[in-house]
């Protein structure tokens, strides 16, 4: 048995919920109207190749992962909304979050795993620019991979049982890191 614990608050600006989480390191997915923007988590700032720091007032919704917790925030009045901290580590709730969650038994954890499209077209020691023709570039927090491999985001699934008929599903996800996997050589590579 697993259990995944979580607190909340109502009307707090992104800046403010990642202020109250304290991450001192971890990866950021935004999404703005004009943009999905991959960023790097240092200090509770969100940083980019292009922008440190990187301007999150346009920014709708996001989830920030280090490993051991993620954040959800999600706008619904101007620029304030409702932030949700994950984690198996109920040490690690923000008090500054008032909002209870009940927390998730699940009676099992696995491993999840998302090829990020496109192959690594450029970057350095702390960036991947990754590219495909369809759709352009994302530049991702992970240092470039070698040819031969590809990105991918981790992330882990709690399974719950329903107590009146047994069926088991997938009751919550908690993103976890990127990571390098080999590339498939059998993969189309003009997708």
């Amino acid at each position: 048995m697993t259990t995944l614990h979580a607190r909340a608050a109502q009307g707090v600006t992104l800046p403010e919920a990642l202020a109250a989480t304290a991450f001192p390191t971890g990866i950021a997915l935004l999404s703005a109207p004009h943009a999905h923007t991959v960023a790097r988590v240092t200090d509770g700032h969100c940083r980019t190749r292009e922008a440190d720091p990187y301007d999150l007032s346009a920014v709708f919704e996001a989830r920030v992962f280090d490993g051991e917790r993620e954040l959800r925030w999600l706008c619904d009045t101007g620029d304030r909304g409702r932030a949700v901290l994950l984690t198996e580590d109920e040490t690690l709730l923000p008090a500054t979050f008032p909002e209870p969650v009940t927390p998730l038994s699940a009676t099992a954890a696995l491993t999840a795993h998302y090829l990020l499209w496109g192959r690594p077209a450029g970057g350095d020691e702390e960036w991947t620019v990754l590219h495909t023709p369809r759709i352009g570039t994302l530049t991702v927090p992970h240092p470039r991979p070698g040819p031969e491999l590809r990105l991918r985001l981790v992330a882990r699934e709690y399974i719950s049982t329903d107590p009146r008929h047994g069926n088991s599903h997938v009751s919550e996800e908690r993103l976890l890191r990127i990571e390098t996997v080999p590339a498939d050589p059998q993969e189309d590579t003009h997708v």
